[in-house]
């Protein structure tokens, strides 16, 4: 008879049992990505795999050990004896148990968003427990730094910098960090005249894509002394004609880098019949094979 049915089977103590140790923390692959991650710089998330929720946000503290961190110049690391050290305002630390990031629980952008969008998003950005987090570093070098986390919990501070403040704590696991090749978007140089606008019921300005992408487009606008209007994080349209069509492109986006009177936005909706809808791989590539004809 099998022993799951023998009353007389041996009972199974710890002492059987293999135990499991926790694996190490990746102390390496943690210096690896905190430079991309560093605390008070601009950064973009979005909850739960909708990139189309995309928001801005910021890292006030890490926590490393449960202690908080508010300063880069905090932790440094050297590689001894072929091992990296990590140091904590002077001091080694001897083991890395976790690490998370501290981030406020509502992100700059959600004005920009509609009413179901909103109603998607729910309370306090996203940051729910158990929650994944996309979190997105500044593009460099053509790489765009990208680590999902998850959320631990919510909490109001107690003590520190900021007290009262509600944040979200989040763990960071290393083996989640990616550097994405954004060159794989083949960028199209164009020469497109068209008009942008932050609202739609403003005046727009005349205005010329130089390239296009399969996320962004780069725009160079006629009307300098109106730059106010396209700081990064606005939200803008872009009305352009493509001469092998006969009907004309209304994308919307968000500006994403902006320096004199050139800006870059991404391609998030695009206008059918009258409302906006998600831009799909076919409006990419239609718009794509139009500017293609084009080219000599």
């Amino acid at each position: 008879m099998l022993g799951i049915f023998n009353k007389t089977s041996k009972k199974r103590t710890v002492s059987d049992e293999k135990v499991l140790s926790k694996p190490a923390f990746d102390s390496d692959g943690l210096v690896r990505l905190i430079p991309y991650f560093p605390i008070s710089k601009k950064l973009s998330y979005y909850p739960e795999y909708k990139q189309e929720l995309t928001l801005n946000t910021t890292i006030i503290a890490y926590e490393l050990n449960n202690e908080l961190v508010y300063s880069n110049n905090d932790i440094s690391w050297v590689q001894e004896e072929g091992e990296m050290q990590i140091y904590l305002r002077g001091d080694r630390v001897k083991q890395v148990e976790r690490f998370a990031f501290v981030m406020p629980t509502a992100g700059r952008g959600e004005e920009g968003l509609d009413y179901a969008s909103k109603e998607l998003l729910g309370k306090h950005g996203g940051f729910i427990k158990g929650n994944n987090i996309t979190l997105k570093g500044e593009q460099n070098d053509g790489r765009l730094p990208v680590i999902d986390m998850m959320v631990r919990k919510q909490m109001i501070l107690k003590e520190g910098h900021y007290v009262g403040h509600q944040v979200a704590i989040l763990d960071v696991d290393p083996a989640a960090f990616q550097l994405l090749e954004q060159r794989s978007h083949v960028r199209l140089k164009t020469d497109i005249p068209g008009q942008i606008q932050a609202k739609l019921n403003q005046e727009p300005l005349g205005c010329t894509m130089v390239d296009f992408s399969d996320c962004a487009a780069r725009i160079i606008y006629h009307d300098a002394e109106n730059s106010f209007r396209y700081r990064e994080g606005a939200l803008v349209t872009l009305s352009f004609d493509l001469p092998a069509s006969a009907e004309a492109r209304v994308i919307r986006g968000k500006v994403i880098r902006q320096h004199d009177a050139t800006i870059v936005m991404t391609l998030d909706n695009i206008m059918r019949a009258k409302s906006f809808e998600k831009v799909e791989s076919f409006d990419i590539m239609e718009i794509k094979a139009n500017l293609l004809q084009q080219q000599h």
